[in-house]
């Protein structure tokens, strides 16, 4: 295992070794380790006065920033395909936006996103993680992880603590602005022949295998109009999501002062 920690999967793959698979046991670990740690966080967090609080949104920002920087460092001294790793992925946006967040924690515009978009790009990397090429301890497979927890932890927390509000508005707001990022993102990924936020392929996701699928099995512009039609399925059920969920707080609140 040692000897595999450094390894990126194509010398890994050479070497004949095996990863390990989605819904594993060494998944399922990694799942509930998270789950605890981001269920400490929240309530950690919650528990926080006013400048506490900004001081560790800063630091969780400024965290994963120098993560994947590290990672950055790392791919480029071991000689590794420096362009499939470059932080333009769709959590990489996720970083900039709890970065800007952290530092102007009173904005309208990032909240939305965060919310809709990146929380749920984090919780499914989690879920249907592509790593499992990997050990389930190397230093891929925790750079994996560890970020894409993170994410989810900094916004439920946010929102847990009652500083993140949601409205219908910021659905179609966050829509056109994943909309406007993915246009560029798509002339870097033909330019240079990379998939980033799969817009060039379902990289054997599940969800977007199905997507893949049912748009012909060709990629091109149906591939990606019906990526667009998911994302947009997506962000309106994450906002049901958070609409049920203060549904129950309200009826449990009314509840709690019709008892007392």
């Amino acid at each position: 295992m040692t000897n595999f920690f450094w390894l990126h999967k194509k010398y890994y793959i050479a070497a004949s070794a095996k990863g390990f698979s989605c819904f594993s046991l060494p998944h399922l670990v990694w799942l509930a380790v998270l789950l605890i740690g981001i269920v400490l966080l929240t309530r950690f967090y919650i528990k926080l006065k006013s400048e506490q609080r900004n001081n560790l949104r800063k630091s969780l920002a400024l965290f994963l920033i120098l993560f994947e920087i590290a990672k950055q460092c790392f791919v480029g001294l071991t000689g590794d395909t420096v362009s499939t790793h470059l932080p333009l992925h769709i959590c990489s946006f996720a970083v900039y936006t709890i970065l800007i967040d952290a530092l102007w924690p009173d904005n309208r515009f990032f909240k939305s996103p965060l919310c809709y978009a990146f929380l749920p790009s984090a919780f499914m990397a989690l879920i249907f993680l592509n790593a499992t090429k990997y050990p389930p301890l190397s230093f891929y497979t925790i750079h994996h992880f560890i970020p894409h927890a993170l994410i989810v932890a900094y916004i439920i927390a946010r929102y847990s603590a009652g500083e993140i509000r949601i409205c219908y508005k910021g659905v179609w707001s966050t829509f056109f602005a994943i909309g406007a990022l993915a246009i560029p993102i798509y002339f870097i990924d033909k330019a240079f022949d990379v998939n980033f936020i799969f817009l060039m392929n379902h990289s054997n996701n599940p969800a977007l295998m199905f997507i893949w699928n049912i748009s012909g099995g060709t990629g091109g512009i149906s591939y990606i109009i019906a990526l667009g039609v998911l994302v947009l399925i997506v962000i309106h059920f994450t906002f049901g999501i958070f609409v049920a969920i203060e549904a129950l707080e309200k009826r449990f609140l009314k509840n709690k002062v019709n008892a007392s």
